[in-house]
């Protein structure tokens, strides 16, 4: 949705004291973190303006990584849309550059004791932030972490043939754990993009700065710290009627993309194995570098597609520990 005329009013939303000293002022703070992406945050404020919580009121945050601030006139456009609503619409500038700074800003500035992403080339379904939010409040204690799903948005662009479904996972797509609601097994991995978390389990943690995407790059993990809530107890249930629609950005649609992405994702791999001290056995394998030089990867078709995939985050898994050490 794009506003279309300016509102006759605009309410600003409940001040903290506005609930009393026993209750928070907002049942939730969904935080979008964004970087140069100034359409696609729109779309994703749109997609917002009209969610609502079972019991109580929201904030939104966005926070923005790039110095030129290009969500600012986005941010202020909207707010006295959502003013209207009584949701708070807050624009914050995180200089320091990288995802993990700007996650650790929306943590910091939320006022609700529960946090939910939603990543800036994200659109929520309808009844997102609800669902989000309704297993907090009928598990109560039970549960610590709430995952969404994540659905593909190929916008204007055909799918090509060569993405087969077990390749979307690359695209940060089709967790598929379950069709039904259900708690997650500790290897059952989930999103950052879509996902809600008490603040609580933030009190002696931050998102790791040396991890996730920063500027251009591919470097992921950010979220290693929900794995290290999980190995100390903390509880996750998956939500899969709880969707974002995920714009695959036309540049990621080459095999040449993906396997960049799968290097980067080996290297994350082994600094989270690093920084969580889990014991995983070295890949052992022969490469000849010029012969992977002259492979044209376009050309690559089914399971050489997926060999080739595999190649590469090995590759990439053995440089992280070239490039950063064993513990």
């Amino acid at each position: 949705m794009h506003p279309l005329s300016e509102p006759e009013s605009t309410q600003p939303g409940p001040s903290p004291a506005a609930a009393g000293p026993a209750l928070p002022a907002f049942a939730a703070s969904v935080v979008i973190c964004t970087y140069r992406r100034p359409e696609l945050l729109d779309a994703c404020l749109g997609s917002l303006l009209e969610q609502r919580l079972p019991d109580g009121v929201h904030e939104v945050l966005v926070v923005d990584n790039s110095t030129r601030c290009e969500a600012r006139p986005i941010v202020e456009r909207w707010q006295p849309f959502f003013a209207l609503r009584r949701t708070p619409l807050r624009y914050l500038l995180e200089e320091r550059s990288g995802v993990a700074f700007a996650r650790n800003r929306g943590v910091e500035e939320a006022l609700s004791p529960l946090i939910v992403f939603i990543d800036d080339d994200e659109r929520a379904c309808d009844g997102w932030l609800g669902q989000m939010v309704e297993p907090f409040l009928r598990f109560g204690d039970a549960v610590d972490i709430v995952a969404g799903e994540v659905e593909p948005d190929f916008g204007d662009q055909p799918r090509p043939d060569w993405l087969g479904d077990d390749l979307l996972h690359f695209f940060s797509c089709r967790w598929g754990w379950d069709t039904q609601s259900r708690f997650l097994q500790l290897q059952e991995w989930f999103g950052e993009g879509n996902c809600a978390f008490r603040k609580a389990l933030m009190a002696d943690r931050q998102f790791p700065t040396d991890m996730g995407r920063k500027s251009g790059g591919l470097m992921s993990n950010e979220g290693t710290v929900f794995q290290d809530m999980r190995r100390a107890g903390a509880k996750a249930y998956y939500v899969p009627s709880a969707f974002v629609l995920h714009r695959i950005h036309p540049e990621r649609l080459n095999r040449r993309w993906l396997m960049r992405r799968m290097f980067f994702q080996g290297v994350s791999n082994r600094k989270t194995v690093d920084r969580l001290g889990v014991d995983v056995p070295q890949a052992d394998f022969m490469l000849n570098l010029a012969k992977l030089a002259t492979l044209d990867v376009e050309a690559l078709e089914g399971e050489s597609i997926r060999a080739v995939v595999g190649l590469y985050h090995q590759i990439g898994y053995a440089m992280g520990s070239v490039l950063h050490g064993e513990n």
